[in-house]
């Protein structure tokens, strides 16, 4: 996660309320509404303290999405991949319909624009997402589910950027049938049984 700048901590209280205005502000008018001067008013916060703690409007926005994929995307370890594959799309997707696919298309937004904001993306909310999906892949390797010449790096793109590319183009509902065709898509690929 992002360290804060140098200075006085934090309020826990000023920081949870920057937090929930700006998912407010994203759910109700999207990224064009969404401005620093616009989450100081909601918050009940002065901006200086928002400049202060956070160096872009993105970056509180990844701090909010990273607070909300930690305690809403939990992995689940069943003995079966598709089980536990399964239940994490069905959560991911929960999370992204209830709102969230609105921050995540911000964030992708802003990091094609700002190339040091690009890298804190990458590092930390994507990093942490493929870790998640990485840590069900091996533990399936380790069961013998996957074999161990699989190509996991591919497999992890290939859920994400079709993921992504549906949060993106909007073409297709992301919902729970969703996470299982891409599931039963990735069962394929791998060769696993079911079981």
């Amino acid at each position: 996660m992002m360290k804060a700048k140098i200075g006085r901590p934090r309020s826990e209280k000023s920081q949870e309320a920057v937090i929930k205005a700006t998912h407010e502000l994203l759910h109700e008018q999207g990224g064009a509404g969404l401005t620093i001067e616009a989450i100081a008013r909601r918050a009940n916060v002065g901006k200086p303290t928002i400049y202060r703690w956070w160096p872009t409007l993105a970056d509180i926005v990844l701090e909010a999405v990273l607070l909300q994929a930690a305690t809403k995307i939990m992995v689940i370890h069943f003995e079966s991949l598709q089980k536990t594959l399964s239940q994490f799309l069905k959560q991911s997707m929960k999370t992204i319909t209830d709102g969230d696919g609105a921050h995540l298309r911000f964030l992708m937004a802003h990091a094609q624009k700002d190339e040091d904001f690009r890298k804190r993306f990458r590092d930390n909310f994507t990093a942490q997402r493929r870790t998640v999906l990485r840590s069900i892949f091996l533990q399936a390797m380790e069961r013998g589910r996957i074999s161990p010449e699989q190509n996991l790096e591919m497999l992890i793109d290939i859920v994400f950027g079709t993921m992504w590319y549906r949060l993106l183009i909007g073409h297709a509902p992301m919902d729970e049938s969703f996470a299982d065709e891409l599931t039963e898509v990735v069962i394929k690929l791998v060769q696993v049984s079911p079981a």
